[in-house]
């Protein structure tokens, strides 16, 4: 079974901002593959089905980001038998609006969410698909951007970046990690 993580904050006034991208890739997961996330465990919303064939376990940890480790911890503990089966699905900042980057493994690139995550589990070797939030140059406090609402004119380009993210983790679960990274990683969402 596929562990598919979208990291984001609970709660309506968090719903639109751009750190909960995460949160929106998998809950397109879960309409696109009639899944309902309705189960509350491991301080997460979960919700099993089949994505590709495959069953999978898709989460939204409600535990807001900086703690998404908390989240994780559990889930690892009480249902993932292997690592290589966790995808965690998140914001970044360093990566322009429209791009998508499929990783095995690697360090938090400061994202306080995966920061979270690889403190608790003591390792950094998970995929993780980072979703580019990125539309001007950043000065000052990076927590106000990211936690801020995306623009009227920048909603297009969200909802590409969305399905393209969505489309690498059912190839991902279909096709595998290399082919996916290979597919995806450098494509811009509008593009094929």
């Amino acid at each position: 079974m596929k562990f598919i993580v979208g990291l984001g904050n609970p709660g309506l006034e968090y719903k639109a901002t751009k750190h909960n991208v995460g949160f929106a890739v998998v809950k397109n997961l879960a309409k696109e593959n009639s899944i309902k996330i309705n189960q509350k465990l491991h301080f997460s919303l979960l919700g099993k089905g089949k994505i590709a064939g495959e069953d999978v376990m898709l989460v939204l940890p409600q535990t807001y980001m900086n703690l998404s480790g908390n989240a994780l911890g559990e889930l690892v503990s009480h249902e993932m038998k292997n690592l290589e089966d966790l995808v965690v699905v998140c914001d970044d900042i360093n990566l322009d609006l429209g791009k998508i980057r499929l990783k095995k493994q690697g360090s938090s690139g400061g994202h306080k969410g995966l920061e979270s995550i690889i403190h608790t589990l003591s390792r950094d070797d998970f995929a993780r698909l980072r979703v580019g939030i990125a539309t001007t140059v950043h000065k000052g406090n990076i927590s106000n951007y990211v936690l801020s609402p995306f623009k009227r004119k920048d909603m297009r380009n969200v909802s590409h970046a969305v399905s393209l993210a969505t489309d690498a983790i059912s190839s991902l679960i279909k096709n595998g990690i290399e082919k996916t990274m290979t597919k995806f990683n450098k494509r811009k969402a509008g593009t094929s």
